[in-house]
C-alpha cells in the first residue's frame, strides 16, 4: 500500500489506513490496497482489491472476476461515520443494493450496524460478506425485507406522505389515474385517496373532499400516476429524459405520460377554478390557486425476499410549470379516459418532449404511512390496544394530560378530554402547557394540541365545565375505555354510582392516582363486567395493605390510606389553592406512562382470573430512599386482583350488596360444616364486617364469622349470640384501619325460601348487637333456596337465594344484654349452641313446624 505519510489525515483517517494495513498484511494476499490519495471533498480514496477466486457463481449470483476491485472513501470523522465503497465499472448495475450502478451498499442501516469499534476491520468483514452474497444470489436473502429502489430526493421539490395503500399494476399493464392530495402546507402533501382513469372522478372540490373525509377548507388536488408492470431500476435517474426511456420498457410511452399528465392537470383546473375559461391560463393569475404539480411513479418493488407477489413502491417526481401548460394545449380534446391518452394533439407531445430533454428529473422525500409496507412502531406493545377505539379521559392535568396524549399517540380513533380547570402559571412546572395558554380551559387547549399529532386517525374532544355534569350528558356506553385521572372522591363516587344502576355492561374503568411526593402511583381497574369500580377496587387495595404480614405495604397506606388524616398539605400557593402533591413533571410523566402501560397490559389479557386489579408503582430514588437498596419495601410493579363480588339487591333501598368471596366462602363453609353436625335442617349464622356507602348505593361485606358459643341453632330459629364478638369486631377494626366494621348478621334457611319469617320481621328493629359502637342501622341476609338451589350451593359454591335488607333500629340496644333464648311462642324446641359443640343442649322433641325464621 502506498506511504500515506505524505497525505494530510485526519486522525480518524489515519486510523483508518493503519487498520487497513495490518488487514492486508494479514489476509495472505486476499486483500490488496493501492493508490491512495486524498479528494477535493475531504475524503480519502484507498483502491481495495478482493480476491473473489473461491467464490463459485450460482444460477442467480453475480458473475465475480478471480479479482474484484472496489473504492473505498474513508470520510474525515472515521470511525464515527462509516467509509463507503463503489466499483471502477457498471457490471453490478440493476443488482439488488447496487445504487446508480457503482456504489454497493453493505448496511441497510449505518446508525444501528455500524459499529465504531470494529473500524475498518469491521467494514472490510461487511464487503467480503456482500461479494459472498451476491455470488451466491442472496444480497435480498429470502425472509428479508426488499430494499426499494433509490431516488436522490431534493429538499426544495417538497415532501410527500402516503396514508393510503397504493394501487396495483394490471397483468396486462400499467395502472394509471391520479392520487388525491390534500396540501397540508407549502412543501407538503398527504395522499389521501386514489383514482383509476376509469374511475368516475368526482366534478367539485366538495366532491373530492366528501370522498377523502377532508374538512371543507381543505387545500385539494390531483396528481397523476403511473405504476408500473415490473420492477424498473435499483436507482431512478438524475433526468427525465432517461426516467421516461425507462419508463418505455413498460410501454408506458411519452405519449401516454405526457397525456396523463395533461389529463390531470385539466382536471384541476376545472376543480380548482370552475367558472375558468379552460383555454386561458391562470396558473399566473394571482385570483386562482394553482395546484403543485407531483407526478407519481410506482413499481413493484416492496415486500419480502421469496415471500409472494411484491407491493407497489412510490415516489413523487415534482414537475415544475410542465403540467398546467401541457393541460392547457390539451384542453380542446374533447375524449376521457384512455381515448383522451391515445389521442393526444402533436402539440402536446412536441411540448412535453422537448420539455424532457432539458429537464433534470427532482425527488420528493416521501414518507410512508400506508399499512401494507409499514408497521407502527407500537404494534407490539399494550398501547396497541388503544387503536382504533374510543376513550374517555377525566382530567387533563399532571395524569390526565399525558394519558391523553398517549392515547393519542396510540391512534384512538375518537378521545374525549373532560376537565373544568384553567391553565394557571403554577402549573407549568409540571403539566404540558405553555405560557401562551394561561387563562385558557385545560381541556381546550389538550384537545386543539392533540388533534395536530394525527388528524387522519384521531378526533380529539374537549368537555369543559364540572366532570360529574357533564358525564351525565354522555353515551357513556360507546366507549371502550373510561381513564379517571381526577383524582377527585366525588368523581370516582359519581362514576361508582352510575356503574351500578346501568344495567348495560359499562366500557373498561382505569383509576389512577399519585402520591403526596410523587414516589408512587396506583392504578385501579374494572374491566367489563366487573362488579365493582374505582372506589370499590381502592377500598380493596386498603384492605389488602392492612391485611398484609409482610408489612411491605405501610408506604402505601400512609401515602393513600391513612388512618387519620395528614396534617401537612402543600398549598402552593397558601390561603387560596387546593392542596396537591409535589412532584416534578419527570416523576409525574413516569408514573403515567407506567400506569397506563400496566392498565394496557391488563386490558390486553384475558380476564379468566379476575376482573378487578390494582397496580402500584414505586419510583426509583436514592439509594436510602423507598425502593432503595436498604428499604423494606419491594422494588418494581406490584399487581393485586380480586375476582367478581356475588351480588344481591337490597329491594328497600336499591342499594347493591357486594358479597366478596371471602365472606361467601365463610357463608358456605359453617353451612356445610352444619350440615354434617346438626342436620340438613339446622339453621345457623353469624356476623358481617364491611361497610355502607350511601353515595354510591353500595353496601360492602368483606368478612363473615360463625356463629358464637352462646348462639341458639335450630331448625326454625337463629339467634346470634353475644361471646366474643365484641373483642373481635375490635381487633378487625384495628387490623383494617378501621376501613370494614360491624356491617349486621346472617342467616340461613336451608332448603327453604330466602325470606324473612314472620320472626325474622319482628326481630329486625333490634337485630343490631348492643355495642358500645353499633350503628343505628344492620344488613339481614339470608341464604336459602328451594332443595336443589341450596345443594348446589353447598356441593359446588354456586351462589344460593339470597335476601338482604338494610334495616334501621327502632328499639334501643340493652345495656345489659339477656342471654340468647327461643322465642316463647315457637315452644320446646331442640337447639344447639353456636361454635364447635357437636351435641344438642335440649334433647327436646321438634315441634311442628311454624313460622320459619
Amino acid at each position: 500500500m502506498k506511504d500515506s505519510t505524505t497525505l494530510e489525515l485526519t486522525e480518524g483517517q489515519q486510523l483508518a489506513l493503519d487498520q487497513l494495513h495490518r488487514i492486508v498484511q494479514a489476509s495472505r494476499g486476499s486483500v490488496a490496497a493501492t493508490h491512495v490519495a486524498a479528494t477535493a471533498d475531504g475524503y480519502v480514496e484507498a483502491r481495495v482489491s478482493v480476491g473473489c477466486a473461491n467464490l463459485p457463481p450460482t444460477q442467480d449470483g453475480l458473475r465475480l472476476r478471480s479479482v474484484e476491485a472496489v473504492t473505498l472513501r474513508i470520510p474525515p470523522d472515521f470511525p464515527f461515520r462509516a467509509p463507503s465503497v463503489r466499483t471502477r465499472h457498471t457490471r453490478f448495475a440493476g443488482a439488488p443494493h447496487v445504487n446508480w450502478g457503482r456504489h454497493l451498499c453493505l448496511y441497510r442501516s449505518t446508525a444501528t450496524e455500524w459499529d465504531p469499534a470494529d473500524g475498518m476491520y469491521g467494514f472490510i468483514t461487511r464487503l467480503l460478506d456482500w461479494f459472498e452474497a451476491a455470488a451466491a444470489g442472496q444480497l435480498d436473502r429470502p425472509g428479508e425485507p426488499l430494499h426499494p429502489p433509490n431516488a436522490l430526493t431534493d429538499h426544495t421539490a417538497g415532501l410527500l406522505v402516503i396514508r393510503h395503500d397504493a394501487p396495483v399494476a394490471r397483468p396486462d399493464g400499467p395502472w394509471l389515474g391520479a392520487a388525491v392530495l390534500h396540501q397540508v402546507n407549502d412543501i407538503r402533501c398527504d395522499v389521501v385517496g386514489w383514482l383509476a382513469v376509469e374511475d368516475p372522478w368526482p366534478d367539485s372540490l366538495e366532491q373530492l373532499r366528501e370522498s377523502a373525509a377532508l374538512p371543507a377548507d381543505a387545500r385539494a388536488f390531483l396528481a397523476p400516476v403511473v405504476v408500473t408492470t415490473k420492477h424498473l431500476t435499483f436507482e431512478y435517474p438524475l433526468t427525465a429524459r432517461e426516467l421516461v426511456e425507462s419508463l418505455a420498457r413498460d410501454h408506458i410511452t411519452p405519449r401516454l405520460l405526457l397525456g396523463l399528465t395533461g389529463f390531470v392537470a385539466g382536471h384541476n383546473r376545472t376543480l380548482l377554478c370552475p367558472d375558468a375559461d379552460a383555454t386561458v391560463s391562470t396558473g399566473d393569475d394571482e385570483d386562482t390557486p394553482a395546484a403543485p404539480v407531483h407526478l407519481l411513479l410506482g413499481t413493484p418493488s416492496r415486500g419480502i425476499a421469496g415471500d409472494g407477489p411484491r407491493r407497489t413502491h412510490l415516489v413523487a417526481w415534482h414537475l415544475p410549470d410542465f403540467a398546467d401548460p401541457v393541460g392547457r394545449l390539451a384542453a380542446d380534446t374533447a375524449f376521457s379516459g384512455h381515448a383522451y391518452l391515445a389521442e393526444l394533439g402533436d402539440e402536446v407531445v412536441r411540448f412535453g418532449t422537448d420539455w424532457l430533454d432539458r429537464q433534470s428529473t427532482r425527488w420528493m422525500r416521501v414518507y410512508e404511512v400506508r399499512p401494507e409496507v409499514t408497521v407502527r412502531r407500537d404494534h407490539a406493545t399494550p398501547a396497541a390496544w388503544l387503536r382504533g377505539k374510543r376513550i374517555l379521559v377525566l382530567g387533563a392535568g399532571a395524569l390526565g394530560a399525558p394519558v391523553a396524549d398517549m392515547c393519542a399517540r396510540a391512534g384512538a380513533a375518537h378521545l374525549t378530554v373532560a376537565d373544568h380547570g384553567l391553565v394557571h402559571p403554577g402549573i407549568l412546572a409540571r403539566q404540558p402547557y405553555t405560557d401562551a395558554d394561561i387563562g385558557f380551559s385545560k381541556a381546550s387547549v389538550l384537545a386543539d394540541r392533540l388533534n395536530r399529532i394525527d388528524p387522519h386517525a384521531t378526533h380529539v374532544e374537549a368537555l369543559v365545565g364540572n366532570v360529574t355534569t357533564r358525564l351525565s350528558a354522555l353515551d357513556l356506553h360507546t366507549f371502550d375505555l373510561i381513564w379517571d385521572c381526577t383524582a377527585n372522591r366525588i368523581v370516582r363516587a359519581h362514576l361508582e354510582r352510575a356503574r351500578r344502576t346501568d344495567t348495560a355492561p359499562w366500557p373498561h374503568l382505569a383509576t389512577l392516582m399519585i402520591g403526596h411526593h410523587a414516589t408512587r402511583g396506583i392504578a385501579a381497574i374494572s374491566l367489563r363486567g366487573a362488579t365493582g369500580g374505582g372506589t370499590d377496587v381502592l377500598r380493596r387495595t386498603a384492605l389488602a395493605a392492612h391485611a398484609d404480614a409482610t408489612r411491605s405495604f405501610d408506604d402505601l397506606i400512609d401515602d393513600f390510606f391513612p388512618t387519620t388524616p395528614p396534617t401537612e398539605l402543600f398549598q402552593p400557593e397558601p390561603g387560596c389553592s387546593d392542596a396537591t402533591f409535589t412532584g416534578s413533571a419527570a416523576d409525574v410523566t413516569a408514573l403515567a406512562g407506567q400506569l397506563a402501560t400496566g392498565v394496557l397490559h391488563a386490558l390486553a389479557e384475558p380476564a379468566d382470573r379476575h376482573t378487578m386489579a390494582v397496580l402500584i408503582v414505586r419510583m426509583p430514588t436514592g439509594p436510602t430512599g423507598p425502593t432503595g437498596p436498604t428499604s423494606t419495601q419491594p422494588s418494581g410493579p406490584c399487581w393485586l386482583t380480586w375476582p367478581n363480588d356475588t351480588l344481591a339487591t337490597d329491594k328497600a333501598t336499591g342499594y347493591d350488596v357486594r358479597i366478596s368471596p371471602a365472606a361467601m366462602a365463610e357463608m358456605r363453609a359453617e353451612a356445610r360444616r352444619g350440615a354434617r353436625l346438626r342436620g340438613q335442617r339446622v339453621e345457623t349464622g353469624g356476623s358481617l364486617l364491611g361497610a355502607v356507602n350511601d353515595a354510591a348505593g353500595v353496601i360492602f361485606i368483606d368478612e363473615a364469622t360463625g356463629p358464637p358459643p352462646d348462639s341458639l341453632l335450630t331448625e326454625a330459629y337463629f339467634q346470634h349470640g353475644l361471646d366474643g364478638v365484641s373483642g373481635h369486631l375490635a381487633a378487625r377494626r384495628t387490623a383494617t384501619g378501621n376501613i370494614s366494621r360491624f356491617l349486621g348478621m346472617w342467616h340461613t334457611h336451608p332448603h327453604t325460601a330466602a325470606q324473612p319469617s314472620t320472626t325474622d320481621r319482628a326481630a329486625m328493629t333490634s337485630l343490631t348487637l348492643p355495642l358500645d359502637d353499633a350503628p343505628a342501622r344492620a344488613l339481614i341476609l339470608i341464604a336459602g333456596g328451594p332443595p336443589p338451589v341450596w345443594q348446589q350451593w353447598l356441593t359446588t359454591g354456586d351462589a344460593p337465594d339470597l335476601y338482604t335488607h338494610l334495616a334501621t333500629r327502632t328499639v334501643s340496644a340493652a345495656s345489659e344484654p339477656l342471654p340468647p333464648q327461643p322465642p316463647a311462642h315457637l315452644g320446646p324446641v331442640r337447639w344447639w349452641p353456636g361454635g364447635y359443640f357437636t351435641r344438642p343442649l335440649r334433647p327436646v322433641p321438634v315441634p311442628r313446624k311454624g313460622p320459619r325464621s
